[in-house]
């Protein structure tokens, strides 16, 4: 019975992470830029991965935001912008989980 309910469990995961793909090639498919969607993707792929997505939604959305503000800026170098976008991620996961540990209190100089 186990291994049915984790083969339905990775089954919806998989139908997950293919409807986020999809809402990437949405989010960047007539965006001026070709390698925003490609940053996307990798810094997608690369987190995913590692493990370090915490909700989908909200990483689907922290990503496109800050790759769109990073074309918006002029970056055009798809490893680049995904290097960036995964480093703001993971440090605003970090900032998450100090404000967290602080019981809501920003720590003095923040």
């Amino acid at each position: 019975m186990g291994s049915r309910r984790d083969a339905l469990t990775s089954r919806r995961n998989d139908r997950g992470t293919q409807a986020l793909a999809v809402m990437a090639h949405i989010i960047f498919s007539d965006y001026r830029s070709p390698a925003a969607e490609q940053a996307y993707e990798i810094a997608w792929d690369f987190l995913a991965r590692t493990g370090a997505i915490r909700d989908e939604f909200e990483a689907c959305v922290f990503l496109a935001q800050r790759i769109t503000m990073m074309v918006e800026e002029g970056q055009t170098h798809r490893i680049r912008m995904a290097n960036r976008a995964i480093c703001e991620y993971q440090r605003h996961l970090e900032e998450s989980d100090s404000l967290i540990r602080s019981g809501g209190r920003r720590a003095e100089g923040q």
